[in-house]
C-alpha cells in the first residue's frame, strides 16, 4: 500500500467525514465500563476536532493538521496536529542538554489519531517521525529542541515506548483524568532511529532455502 502525508485543506473533508478513530466496545473488552466510556470520549473528542475543528483553528493560524491519506483506498489513514509550544525544565532536567534558559522552545503535537482499521501498523508512530522532521525543517526559521504533548494515562505508555517522558513539572491537576504533559528532545530521538536503522543494516541477513 502507497501512503502520503498532506497538509489539511477542503479537499480532504469527504474523506475526513469518513474517518473514525473511536475504540468499538469488542476492542475493549476486559476493560470496566467507566474507563472504557472515558476512552471512547477522548478518542471521539479528538475524531470531532479532525471534522469540525481542524480546518478552521489552521486557518486562524492556531495549528497544522497533516493528513495520512491510503492512496489505494483514498481514506485517511492517521492525522497530526502541530502548534508551537513551550516547556519548563527543572535544573537537574536543564543539565542534561546543557540548556541554561528556564523555559525551552518545542513543537507539540496537539492532537494525533489512527483510524480503526489501521491501528497497529505503525502509522502513529510513523507521524511522530514526520512531526520530528517537520522540527527539525523549522529551526531555520525559529528554534526549537524538543516535542512536546499531552496524553492521557492510558496512552502515556504507548509514547514513552517511542521515547516520550513524562515531564517533571506538570499542570495543576484538575481531576483524576487531568492530561499528563511529555516531552522528547528531538536530536536524541532521530540518533536513536538512525543507530537502531544502521544496526538493523548490518544483521547478517538469512537465507531463505
Amino acid at each position: 500500500m502507497a501512503f502520503y502525508i498532506e497538509r489539511l485543506s477542503k479537499k480532504h473533508l469527504p474523506m475526513v467525514d469518513a474517518f473514525s478513530c473511536v475504540e468499538p466496545d469488542e476492542e475493549l473488552q476486559g476493560v470496566k465500563a467507566k474507563k472504557r466510556r472515558r476512552i471512547q470520549n477522548h478518542s471521539r473528542n479528538v475524531e470531532n476536532f479532525l471534522k469540525s475543528e481542524a480546518l478552521i483553528e489552521q486557518e486562524r493560524s492556531m495549528n497544522t493538521t497533516h493528513v495520512l491519506i491510503d492512496k489505494e483506498k483514498n481514506r485517511i489513514a492517521a492525522f497530526v496536529s502541530l502548534c508551537n509550544d513551550s516547556i519548563r525544565l527543572e535544573v537537574d532536567e536543564r543539565n542534561i542538554f546543557g540548556i541554561t534558559h528556564a523555559s525551552v522552545p518545542a513543537l507539540k503535537i496537539a492532537r494525533l489519531a489512527v483510524a480503526n482499521e489501521y491501528k497497529h501498523t505503525g502509522k502513529g508512530k510513523l507521524l511522530v517521525y514526520y512531526s520530528a522532521l517537520m522540527g527539525i525543517r523549522i529551526r531555520p526559521y525559529s528554534g526549537l529542541s524538543f516535542l512536546t504533548l499531552d496524553c492521557y494515562e492510558h496512552r502515556s505508555s504507548y509514547y514513552e515506548e517511542i521515547g516520550f517522558i513524562k515531564n517533571a513539572i506538570q499542570q495543576s491537576q484538575v481531576s483524576f483524568d487531568s492530561p499528563i504533559s511529555m516531552r522528547m528532545h528531538i536530536d536524541t530521538y532521530l540518533e536513536k532511529l538512525a543507530d537502531e536503522l544502521k544496526k538493523k543494516q548490518n544483521e547478517p541477513q538469512q537465507s531463505v532455502l
